[in-house]
């Protein structure tokens, strides 16, 4: 049994098991349609419960699908509908829910949450988002750079934009996988925390950061518990970092660009920018799905 919680705690080796698993699923999947279950059901007779703290999108309906896909059951639960929200300890309910589950998907906005479960379960906890990290997504996004342009090794990646959870997973992957991680963001953003962990290079000006770049993977600059306030705040301090398309010809030839989604029009990215590399942003959004299932293939491993 493996927990999935941040790609920093992860071997190397494992990381590349997971993606060589998500390669095999997906080519497994050629012309077959989404609601037919996979030849090898590697989740037959387990029942995996989604339990989201944070609304979410592309993280529920690719665990969803993946999880039917794989033969599996779920359940899918707010914190709202669990005596979480009448105050019961996440220890306690972890403990009970040992009980019931055979998986745990979480996505909370407070990495507690998932510390707590891991403690305190019997059972694999994967990590679909925390404030902390976001690790399903990053491991996607590396799967969707080597199955475009090759290994990702030695590569230059500009993180471009807000620091958050998202670029706390590619700090920790740049590492995992051997990549340049170069992060462009206002200096105000650089708090003591990220300092820390910050073992890749940092650049304020975007035009030198981007030079040379194979990849530029920018995000929105809001969370959803940003008050109006605080989100024209971020948006003045952030008007430099919106991503141009001077900006991305800068960058080398046939350079990719990444966004997660949601995405801001003209806030951290200009509309035709977006659209320009909307099919990669599907891609990134359909490979969710598939490393996704890699993923938990490989907590029952």
């Amino acid at each position: 049994m493996n927990n999935f919680v941040d790609i920093k705690d992860i071997d190397s080796n494992q990381l590349k098991k997971i993606l060589t698993f998500s390669a095999e699923l997906k080519a497994e999947r050629n012309c077959i349609s989404k609601g037919t279950k996979d030849f090898n059901k590697h989740l037959v007779n387990k029942i995996v419960a989604l339990l989201f703290k944070k609304p979410s999108t592309r993280t529920r309906f690719s665990f969803e699908v993946g999880i039917f896909q794989m033969g599996g059951q779920t359940i899918t639960v707010s914190s709202n509908e669990m005596q979480l929200s009448n105050f019961e300890s996440m220890t306690d309910t972890a403990r009970v829910l040992s009980q019931y589950l055979d998986m745990v998907v979480i996505r909370t906005d407070n990495h507690a949450d998932l510390i707590d479960l891991t403690k305190y379960s019997n059972i694999p906890i994967i990590n679909g988002l925390s404030n902390k990290s976001h690790p399903c997504q990053v491991l996607s996004d590396i799967f969707t750079f080597e199955e475009i342009k090759g290994s990702i090794k030695g590569k230059r990646v500009v993180w471009l934009g807000d620091l958050n959870n998202v670029c706390n997973s590619y700090i920790q992957a740049s590492e995992k996988f051997n990549f340049d991680l170069i992060i462009s963001a206002p200096s105000e953003f650089l708090s003591n925390e990220i300092k820390a962990i910050l073992n890749c290079q940092y650049e304020m000006h975007p035009e030198k950061a981007l030079k040379n770049a194979d990849l530029i993977v920018t995000d929105s600059w809001y969370s959803m518990h940003h008050t109006r306030k605080e989100r024209k705040l971020r948006q003045d301090i952030l008007q430099n970092y919106k991503l141009t398309n001077d900006l991305v010809k800068i960058s080398n030839y046939n350079c990719l660009v990444f966004h997660c989604m949601p995405i801001h029009r003209n806030n951290e990215i200009m509309s035709d920018v977006a659209d320009n590399f909307f099919e990669i942003f599907l891609k990134q959004a359909e490979n969710r799905l598939h490393v996704q299932k890699g993923i938990m293939k490989w907590c029952f491993s």
